[in-house]
């Protein structure tokens, strides 16, 4: 991922990333996000090279905690939290824990239909220990043949045929080296809370109409929560949507950035119009 750029002003997008995968897997949204907007993407603890927590019922708020941390060392300030999947709902529980300008949350856990997303889990750890027997680059040949590529990421993408070969490769080396079966057990057991986040942040919904393992009705639920939210639906994707439509993850992430960054703007132009009179003799 490369440094931020420095061609806008705040707030920055501070993205992160699913269980299993990496900040890399923001790679190819980036690249279609317009330069206004300056992205920086972490890697989450059992990701990357980084630590992984003692998980538990409350590794969800421990991540939001550690995501803190990272904001404060990187000198961040109000960032807008961009999440996918277990990064959605983080970025969610991480908007009452430090100033943020808003949250967006593709595919989010959380408001989940649990048994349908568990079967998708199990059959998609199952798949995970079978590639694991084979090396690297066994495992890039299987993966190139389409029928391999259905198989493996069939449970998380609604189009694992057209996905590159190499792209899915790194994806499942980064979701074996990583603690995406224990992070799964715990984080499946979170429930979100509506007080968690404050009605003066703004909260966007992103969902993807063709995910197995966060269905579209999750959304009816996430609606009685959060009825503040923005939703937007991302068509004929699965629950991988940045690598099933990094063009639509990124058009909905842009437009949402750019709503924040014209209201920061009007706020700035009405606080420097906001000039007290002087006084008359």
């Amino acid at each position: 991922m490369a440094e931020p750029s420095r061609l806008a002003e705040d707030p920055q997008l501070l993205l992160l990333h699913a269980a299993g995968l990496g900040r890399a897997s923001w790679d190819a949204v980036v690249e279609r996000i317009p330069g206004f907007a300056r992205t920086l993407a972490i890697d989450l603890p059992g990701h990357g090279g980084v630590p992984g927590l003692a998980s538990g019922r409350d590794v969800v708020p421990r991540l939001a905690e550690y995501v803190a941390e990272r904001i404060a060392a990187l000198g961040l300030r109000r960032p807008h939290v961009v999440g996918h999947s277990l990064g959605g709902v983080i970025a969610l529980e991480l908007a009452r824990r430090v100033p943020v300008a808003a949250v967006t949350a593709l595919c989010s856990i959380g408001f989940r239909a649990a048994c349908r997303a568990c079967v998708c889990v199990v059959r998609t750890h199952a798949v995970l220990r079978i590639t694991a027997a084979v090396g690297p680059r066994t495992r890039g040949r299987l993966l190139a043949r389409n029928c391999v590529r259905r198989i493996v990421m069939g449970n998380v993408s609604a189009r694992p045929v057209a996905l590159r070969a190499e792209a899915v490769a790194a994806d499942v080396t980064s979701m074996i080296a990583s603690d995406v079966s224990t992070l799964c057990r715990y984080a499946g057991r979170y429930a979100f809370r509506a007080a968690e986040v404050d009605d003066t942040t703004p909260v966007n919904l992103v969902w993807a109409d063709q995910d197995r393992v966060v269905p579209l009705r999750d959304a009816v639920r996430a609606r009685r929560m959060l009825p503040r939210a923005q939703h937007f639906v991302i068509p004929g994707s699965g629950h991988f949507v940045v690598r099933d439509d990094p063009e639509g993850a990124a058009a909905v992430i842009y437009a949402c950035h750019a709503q924040l960054w014209e209201r920061q703007a009007d706020l700035r132009e009405g606080v420097r119009g906001n000039v007290n009179p002087r006084r008359g003799n």
